[in-house]
């Protein structure tokens, strides 16, 4: 891949206007490469979905395959939060995502998940923190639901100053979390991104992720060898 042949665009994960903006760019570009922040197992779940095929975001057996029935509680509760957002706007999570992926085949380019397993991250994200940081990430959670009551601008959430501000809550509330939830995956995504062979490369990613993803390409050396990012303490 080639820096100067990326685009990285930053999405507020319901919303419409994202949804038109990674449509537009794709079909601008015409990129050899799209590069989307889902997983496997997201990206089947997103298509199912599509076809109408009903599955449940986050199951039982997957929980007992990772081995802490805290990764459900935990994943349950962030995608609760943001199918409720999302309800509330007229947009599915993962919308924009999907979006990407119909483009990408619009234009015959490649699409790549960059993202790392959700089960791997909220894991690790469980067994990093202690009792008292786990309760005031899930506290911080459920007060962020009762928060978005009344959000109709959800685009706003991608301003710089806004970016800086909700990040720095989140590290607050839990610093661990937020190293495994946020870091971690920026340190994931592009050296993802750096192993793209093909030229020109348009990634869509949240817009939570994108000043880490680009830190990360300016400094490749500072990326965590992979064996770490994937390890389960």
């Amino acid at each position: 891949m080639k820096i100067d042949q990326l685009r990285i665009i930053g999405t507020a994960h319901v919303s419409s206007e994202s949804i038109e903006e990674v449509r537009r760019t794709i079909a601008e570009v015409e990129p050899d490469v799209v590069a989307v922040e889902l997983d496997p197992g997201r990206y089947r779940r997103l298509l199912d979905e599509k076809l109408g095929v009903e599955r449940d975001e986050f199951s039982l057996r997957d929980a007992l395959r990772h081995g802490n029935i805290g990764v459900l509680l935990a994943a349950w509760f962030l995608t609760y939060f943001q199918r409720k957002v999302g309800d509330d706007l007229g947009v599915k999570p993962g919308a924009e995502m999907l979006a990407a992926i119909e483009a990408a085949q619009e234009v015959g380019a490649r699409v790549v998940l960059i993202d790392r397993d959700i089960g791997v991250t909220m894991q690790r994200a469980l067994k990093s923190m202690g009792a008292l940081e786990k309760m005031k990430f899930f506290l911080g959670v459920i007060r962020s639901f009762w928060d978005s009551e009344g959000i109709d601008d959800i685009e706003s959430l991608k301003g710089e100053e806004t970016l800086r501000d909700v990040m720095a809550q989140f590290r607050d509330i839990s610093p661990s979390a937020y190293h495994v939830l946020v870091e971690e995956r920026d340190a994931y995504m592009a050296r993802r991104l750096l192993e793209i062979e093909e030229d020109s490369v348009v990634a869509v990613v949240g817009a939570g992720h994108r000043r880490g993803i680009c830190e990360y390409l300016k400094n490749p050396e500072r990326i965590p060898p992979i064996h770490e990012l994937l390890k389960i303490p």
